[in-house]
Parts: structure tokens; C-alpha cells; sequence
């Protein structure tokens, strides 16, 4: 029953992602993609850096998660070890989700440092009070202070249609937990686990953390936002407060389409290109920067362990340096298809096309979206410290900096792929198993997470290039440029999948006629 269950479960999130990339494509089918960069374009330097000087500071703030739920199991750790496991947790929990990433990283961390199953169980639980009950607490305040407008065909549904009242509720839970707090001194147990309520100083400290936390990274987002559509960010912040609950409670790896659904959907305002483009510079600000850090940071302890210095920090970092290759090494696939299925700018094209031939450039384009797709299984076997799956995603990522130079001068991809590669690379000690992920069963949300990920990137393709597709094949797939040669990047990937699952099925039979060979009397 359990496992049916866990299934239906995966089932279920799997429908919820594929619900909101639809209703996400309807909502901006009818913007172009050059009204998305023109916004992107009129987003000025100077917001930039207030968005990347916040989202340091919000990062700050979320060691106080970890700070806090030590003190109140009653562990204690020097300060620079919780910012590593806080930054290291918080950038995989973002762009892969609190159970595909954020939990394991933070096992494996305190594993190593001789933490039981039991603390990190009551640890990571300590995490999610702590982001429940500032969550509750301060979207109380909000409907109560400043009650945002709900849209009408969601007040509809809504059992209570005075947003104040809701506010009162949920005040009353985040207090609730206070109370507790404050009366019960002994363990209680629910569902069969023991939970110690922390001690009174420790709750309020939940709750301010919790507060900053949540208004922080909104404002990080909300400085991107141009000032003409009129929203002010009393009016905002409830609606990244919506977002972020529903990326939570749906377990979406990365809330994508989800968060900004919700987004646009609360935002009230009729510049939703402009709020789309503020959400994808968000998600490469507050997501992925983040991660590429903490690549930087785990190839920097590789090198200095590699000059014997810092020797503890080596030992135990080591435990996780083959997880987080894996997880960046996932990401640096979604990078490059992305990047290969974006158009290059028609600004530049001829400039570009004046320096190399045609050719040139389409050699590059399906060099960057085959190694892409590769990196997304790839990295599964980087998590099973596999030597050969080390060596393809070497050569995968070296192609994707190659054909994204190649097709477009996209340095800002290369460099991202490149810092990738030089982590990847500073770990190679770590892949050290003989076996092959090809001849293995893949785990289900490893494929879910890679096939979900190439089917973002057929619908982004979809929405970008559609209307010129027929006529792209019809002539032979040499105009227009960009739609010609996206359509041929994805036949190439149906190909490059479909002989990767007959090679896997040749060598899973092989493997099985080697071993009845070796049974057999």
C-alpha cells in the first residue's frame, strides 16, 4: 500500500508540473519572444546589482535556518561549517527541491560530522517549522495589515471571502506554535516520532529568521520589476509568499512553471511579459549563481586538499563532492539546451554569420544541444562515482563550451559551463567504480527529472519557433535560421535517445549472457 502510495504521489506531481507548463504556455502564448528581451534589455545594470547585493544578504540570513535548529536539538558546530552546509542545502534545495536534493546534502553533511539518523531527522524537521511558521506568520500579518486583492475566479472557490479573516487564521497558527512553545517543556509524539518544541527564545528566533527570510528574497525579485507596471511591494510580496508555498508543497524540482504561474497570476498587472522576464533573471540570480558558487567553492577545497592543506575540511567535504558534481552537472545540461533552443539575436546573426559559415554555426548548435541532453544522465552516473561517466561528462560539458562558442559567441554559457567543468574535473578522485550506469536500472526520479527537463525545453522550442517550423522543413532546414536548425537539435535528440536505449539494451543482454555463462556448470 506504501509503495502504491509513493507512486501515486510521483504520479501526481508529475501531473500538477505538466498542468502548469500548460496553463503557463496559455498565459504567454501570445507574447513574442523579442517583447520578452526587450524587457529583459530594458532591466538596467543598476537593479541588477541591488537584486545580486539581496540575494547575498537572503543567503546570509538562511544559515540562521541551520544556526537555529542546532540550538535546538541541542548540537553545536563552529560557524563556518553551518554557512557551508546552509549555502551548499539552500542552492540544491532551490533548483532541485527539498527531498531530490536539499535533505540528502544536508545528511551527508552531518553524517560526516558524527550526527545520528535520529538529529538529522529532528533537524531537517526543525527546518521546516521554522519556514512554516514565519511563512503563516507573516501571510497573516499581510491579510490583515494590507489584504492583497485575490482574483475573483479564485474567490469563488474560497470558503472564506473576507482575506482578513484568513489573515486572523493564519496569525492563529503561527501564535499557536508560540504557545506551545512556551507551555510544553517535555517531548511529544506524533505518528510515532518524538518532537521536542524549543525553547521560547528559540521559537520568536524562528519566526523573525523566517520573516527576513521570505521578505529578503522577495525584494530581490522585486527590484528587477520595472516601475511603470505599478506594483508596489507591500502589494508583491504576497504573491512570492503564494509562490514559493505552492513550489513547496508541490515538490516540483525548482517550482518550475509552477512559481511563475503563480506569479503572473497574482501579480494584477497587464505587463505580464515584463514580470516574466523579471522571473527568469530572478531564477539565474537567486538559483543558479548560487549553485555555479557553490561549484567554485567545492573545487576550491578540492584544490587546497590536493596541496594537503585543510585536511579536515577535505574529509568531510569529500563525502559530498561527488553529489554536488552530479547536481551541477545536471544543471549544466539544462544550461546548454537552453541556451541551443533560445534564438541568437537577429541584431547579431549577420555579424556573426560574417565571421563563420553557416555551417559552422549549425555544427555548434547540435554540438551544444546533444551534449546538454547527454549531461541530463549522465550526471546520474557522476552520483554513482562511476569513472567512465566521469570521463563522458568531461567530454560533454568540453563540447557544450565549444558548440556554445561556436554557435553564437554565447560566453556567458561557456563560462558557466567552464566553472562546472573545473569542479567536476578538481573531483575526479572521487569517481573511482569500475560499473556503468548504462548496464544499471536508472532510478525513476532521475529519468522523470531528465525527460521532465527535455520536455520544458520541447515546449520553450514549441513556444518560440512553431508557427515557422512547417515551412523551416519544407525547405530543407534553411530558413528561417534559428527555428531550422532548434527543429533539427531536437530530431537529433530523439535519435541520440533512441540508439542510447538500444545500446542499453545491448549491453544489459550482454551483461546477462555473461552471467549465466558464469553460473552455468
Amino acid at each position: 500500500m506504501k509503495k502504491l502510495l509513493r507512486h501515486l504521489g510521483h504520479l501526481l506531481i508529475v501531473a500538477i508540473f505538466v498542468l502548469a507548463v500548460y496553463l503557463l504556455y496559455n498565459k504567454l502564448k501570445s507574447y513574442s519572444i523579442t517583447q520578452i528581451r526587450a524587457c529583459l534589455e530594458q532591466i538596467s545594470y543598476g537593479r541588477i546589482g541591488a537584486s545580486l547585493v539581496l540575494m547575498a544578504i537572503n543567503y546570509m540570513i538562511l544559515v540562521g535556518y541551520d544556526w537555529l535548529a542546532l540550538k535546538a536539538i541541542h548540537k553545536k558546530l563552529p560557524l563556518p561549517r553551518v554557512g557551508l552546509v546552509s549555502f551548499v542545502g539552500q542552492a540544491v534545495s532551490y533548483n532541485f527541491g527539498a527531498l531530490l536534493g536539499g535533505t540528502s546534502v544536508r545528511y551527508r553533511f552531518y553524517h560526516a560530522w558524527g550526527f545520528s539518523i535520529t538529529d538529522i531527522v529532528r533537524l531537517v524537521l526543525m527546518l521546516a517549522v521554522t519556514f512554516w511558521v514565519g511563512a503563516l506568520g507573516l501571510c497573516g500579518l499581510i491579510f490583515i495589515v494590507a489584504p492583497p486583492v485575490i482574483p475573483d475566479p479564485l474567490m469563488e472557490h474560497m470558503p472564506i471571502k473576507d482575506v482578513r479573516v484568513l489573515g486572523l487564521i493564519l496569525t492563529a497558527l503561527a501564535f499557536s506554535y508560540l504557545a506551545l512553545c512556551f507551555s510544553i517543556r517535555k517531548p511529544v509524539h506524533i505518528f510515532g516520532k518524538e518532537f521536542v518544541f524549543p525553547t521560547p527564545r528559540i521559537a520568536i528566533a524562528q519566526c523573525i529568521v523566517a520573516g527576513i527570510d521570505i521578505i529578503a528574497a522577495a525584494a530581490c525579485m522585486y527590484v528587477l520589476l520595472p516601475g511603470h507596471i505599478g506594483i508596489s511591494f507591500i502589494d508583491f510580496l504576497p504573491s512570492y509568499l503564494m509562490a514559493q508555498v505552492a513550489v513547496v508543497l508541490t515538490h516540483i524540482p525548482g517550482g518550475v512553471g509552477i512559481f511563475e504561474l503563480v506569479i503572473l497570476e497574482l501579480s494584477h498587472t497587464s505587463h505580464e511579459q515584463a514580470v516574466f522576464a523579471a522571473v527568469l533573471l530572478f531564477r539565474l540570480i537567486y538559483y543558479i549563481i548560487p549553485l555555479l558558487a557553490a561549484a567554485v567553492l567545492l573545487a576550491i577545497y578540492e584544490a587546497r586538499q590536493r596541496k594537503d592543506m585543510l585536511k579536515d575540511a577535505g574529509r568531510w567535504l569529500s563525502v559530498l563532492s561527488h553529489s554536488i558534481a552530479a547536481y551541477l552537472t545536471f544543471v549544466g545540461g539544462l544550461i546548454l539546451l537552453v541556451s541551443a533552443t533560445l534564438p541568437t539575436a537577429w541584431k547579431t546573426l549577420p555579424q556573426i554569420m560574417q565571421t563563420w559559415p553557416k555551417w559552422v554555426l549549425g555544427t555548434g548548435h547540435l554540438c551544444c544541444t546533444l551534449c546538454g541532453a547527454g549531461l541530463l544522465f549522465v550526471s546520474y552516473g557522476l552520483e554513482r562515482r562511476q569513472t567512465r561517466a566521469f570521463r563522458l561528462a568531461v567530454a560533454m560539458l568540453a563540447g557544450g563550451i565549444f558548440g556554445a562558442l561556436l554557435k553564437g559567441f554565447s560566453w556567458q554559457v561557456a563560462l558557466m559551463a567552464a566553472t562546472i567543468l573545473f569542479a567536476v574535473c578538481l573531483a575526479n578522485r572521487r569517481f573511482y567504480r569500475t560499473s556503468f550506469f548504462f548496464e544499471e536500472k536508472i532510478p525513476p526520479y532521475w529519468l522523470g527529472a531528465a525527460f521532465a527537463a527535455l520536455a520544458c525545453v520541447f515546449m520553450l522550442g514549441w513556444f518560440l519557433y512553431h508557427p515557422a517550423w512547417d515551412r523551416a522543413t519544407s525547405w530543407g532546414f534553411e530558413r528561417p535560421f534559428n527555428a531550422s536548425r532548434t527543429l533539427l537539435g531536437f530530431g537529433a535528440i530523439v535519435v541520440m535517445l533512441a540508439c542510447a536505449w538500444l545500446w542499453r539494451l545491448f549491453l544489459r543482454a550482454r551483461k546477462r549472457r555473461i552471467n549465466d555463462r558464469r553460473q552455468a556448470p
